[in-house]
């Protein structure tokens, strides 16, 4: 059996499931979907804090007893149907096109734009707790998961051809600019990662953003998006350490918070992303930065055979988050530099036969001596269906 026949049938068979599930599903920090669990906090940070890690890394799934409910997680919706669209041009099977839309249509209901003016998206079903003690709710919208609808409505336009995506793809993109763009202390754009985040810099939210605006700028030449691309790319570049990493994020207070994991990937796509727009004089900067990157992100993060550190130097467990993101990544490095044919494939591979259950979908985390199988809906379904997508996509242009 090939290689394109074993992914064909993991992503067929992940469909199927998740389609069985209409979507509904947990993800690893929903614990404050649960009033018991609300009211056993009381309101402490502290205490919501603790049960969102325990019910995380919990490999027993407490959450039916806990009464944490079932979800559709906007996020996700958002990348199954960037799946959708590129199964649908693989295939041109009616059914994914079908499904595209159900999701486009979920993302226009979720839209916040009667709150904050312009089309945004705030990324769970849940209240959830940070362990710096800030707060992600229903009601506040954030950077990646709107970055990843405009992503969504952009790809679903080329196949539904509705302007009405179009329109929330612009609105999504007027929020970014003007809600999240700003300025840091030593001059550089880069966006917050939700209206609420004036404490610190997330260096890889300014890549969803810029990844976001790429796709716009396939279908817009406007001189705006431009220039906050090319400021967002600046600051990348600018953010890179020289082995090529970067950091998760900067705190005011001169705090830096060091986490080598999938966010790796989400940068180094974004410069990928901006390639081809990038002006002469910002090339060269940007052609390095994409060889820095992916060299620390596969000799470093990876192993020989397809699994992903944890968050390097920790190996274990073997999360499906980043996974996926390796997928993906090393899709798209296959039009920068071909050294890396073949790489996404030993991932995908290894992802399916370790942690892919028979009925579909994916475990959570692979330990050294156990499983956790907690199927949850976005972080691992999601993901992977993206990326199985992509990979399929992207190694059909290499034919």
């Amino acid at each position: 059996m090939t290689s394109e026949k074993v992914i064909w049938d993991s992503i067929e068979s992940l469909h199927q499931w998740v389609k069985d599930q209409d979507y509904y599903g947990w993800d690893p920090y929903d614990a404050l979907n649960s009033k018991l669990i609300l009211k056993l906090c009381m309101g402490s940070p502290y205490l919501e804090i603790l049960a969102t890690q325990l019910n995380k890394y919990s490999v027993v799934n407490f959450r039916t007893l806990l009464r944490v409910e079932k979800g559709i997680d906007v996020k996700g919706m958002a990348l199954f149907a960037q799946a959708y669209s590129k199964m649908y041009t693989l295939t041109n099977d009616e059914n994914y096109k079908d499904d595209l839309l159900n999701c486009m249509l979920f993302l226009k209901e979720k839209s916040l734009a009667s709150v904050y003016g312009y089309d945004c998206w705030a990324g769970h079903y849940y209240n959830f707790r940070n362990a710096d003690k800030s707060t992600l709710s229903p009601n506040i919208p954030d950077v990646i998961t709107t970055s990843n609808v405009i992503k969504a409505t952009v790809e679903g336009y080329t196949v539904l051809k509705r302007d009405d995506l179009i329109e929330m793809a612009r609105g999504g993109y007027q929020f970014l600019v003007n809600s999240l763009l700003h300025k840091s202390k030593d001059g550089y754009f880069y966006l917050k990662y939700d209206p609420l985040s004036n404490d610190k810099i997330v260096i890889n939210a300014s890549a969803e953003g810029l990844s976001a605006i790429c796709k716009l700028m396939r279908l817009f030449d406007e001189k705006n998006m431009k220039e906050t691309a090319y400021n967002l790319a600046d600051f990348l570049i600018s953010s890179q350490n020289t082995d090529g990493s970067w950091v998760y994020s900067k705190y005011n207070n001169g705090k830096v918070r060091t986490q080598l994991d999938f966010h790796q990937g989400f940068i180094i796509d974004s410069l990928l992303e901006y390639l081809p727009f990038a002006d002469l004089d910002q090339k060269e900067g940007i052609i390095s930065s994409i060889q820095k990157g992916s060299r620390f992100y596969k000799e470093m993060q990876f192993f020989k055979d397809g699994r992903c550190h944890f968050r390097y130097p920790r190996e274990y467990p073997i999360d499906i988050h980043n996974q996926a993101q390796g997928i993906i990544t090393f899709s798209k490095l296959i039009s920068f530099n071909e050294e890396f044919l073949g790489f996404s494939t030993k991932i995908a591979l290894w992802t399916i036969l370790n942690m892919q259950n028979n009925n579909g979908y994916f475990y959570y985390q692979e330990h050294k001596f156990f499983r956790n199988k907690i199927p949850h809906m976005r972080w691992g379904q999601a993901w992977m269906m993206l990326a199985l997508a992509t990979y399929l996509e992207k190694n059909e242009g290499q034919k």
